[in-house]
C-alpha cells in the first residue's frame, strides 16, 4: 500500500471516530491548539521536542480530517451544465467574469490555443454560461428590492404625517 493511501485511510478512520461530524473535529482542533499553546511555554521541559512533534502531527491529522469532511466549494472551472442551470442571473454574470479571467490567465500556457486544453475548456464553459444568461435575463420592468428598500428607509426617516401625493410620486418613479 502506498504512503498516500495509508494517510487517506488514517484520515477516514479518524473522521469515523468523530462520527464524520465537522463541528466535533473543529472542537478537537481548538483543544489541540490549547495544548500546543500551553506546551510552547514549557520549552525548558526535557520532553518538549518530542511532545511538540506529537501535537503538531495530531493537529495536521485533524486539519486533514476537517478538509476531508468539508465539502469543496464548486468553482466555475468544474461546473457542469446541471450546475450552470441552477445559477441565478447575478451568479451567472459573476461566473462569466470568473471564467473570462481564467481564459486570460491560461491563454499563453501553450504556443497554440488549439493545443491548450485548459483554455478550450474555459471557452466551452463560458459559452454555456452565456447561453444560460440569455435564458434567465432579468425582467425589463422589474423593480429591485434595493430600490424599494431605499424608498422605505426614506419614508421612515420623514415626519409622521406624509403627504399621499408625495408617496404616489415616489411609487410612480419606480414604474419607470
Amino acid at each position: 500500500m502506498s504512503n498516500n493511501s495509508v494517510k487517506l485511510s488514517q484520515v477516514a478512520a479518524t473522521a469515523a471516530k468523530f462520527n464524520n461530524d465537522v463541528e466535533a473535529v473543529k472542537r478537537e482542533l481548538k483543544r489541540i491548539a490549547s495544548v500546543k499553546c500551553r506546551l510552547k511555554k514549557q520549552k525548558a521541559k526535557s520532553t518538549y521536542e518530542q511532545e511538540m512533534r506529537e501535537v503538531l502531527a495530531e493537529e495536521q491529522l485533524m486539519k486533514e480530517v476537517r478538509d476531508y469532511l468539508t465539502p469543496k466549494k464548486l468553482t466555475v472551472t468544474r461546473m457542469t451544465a446541471e450546475d450552470i442551470a441552477k445559477l441565478t442571473y447575478d451568479e451567472t454574470v459573476k461566473a462569466i467574469k470568473s471564467i473570462q479571467s481564467k481564459k486570460c490567465n491560461s491563454q499563453y500556457l501553450t504556443e497554440r490555443l488549439e493545443d491548450n486544453v485548459e483554455y478550450q475548456e474555459a471557452c466551452r464553459i463560458e459559452e454555456m454560461l452565456k447561453a444560460h444568461r440569455e435564458k434567465i435575463r432579468p425582467l425589463e420592468n422589474a423593480v429591485s428590492k434595493h430600490k424599494v428598500n431605499e424608498i422605505v428607509q426614506h419614508l421612515e426617516g420623514l415626519e409622521d404625517k406624509i403627504d399621499k401625493e408625495y408617496v404616489l410620486e415616489l411609487l410612480k418613479k419606480l414604474q419607470g
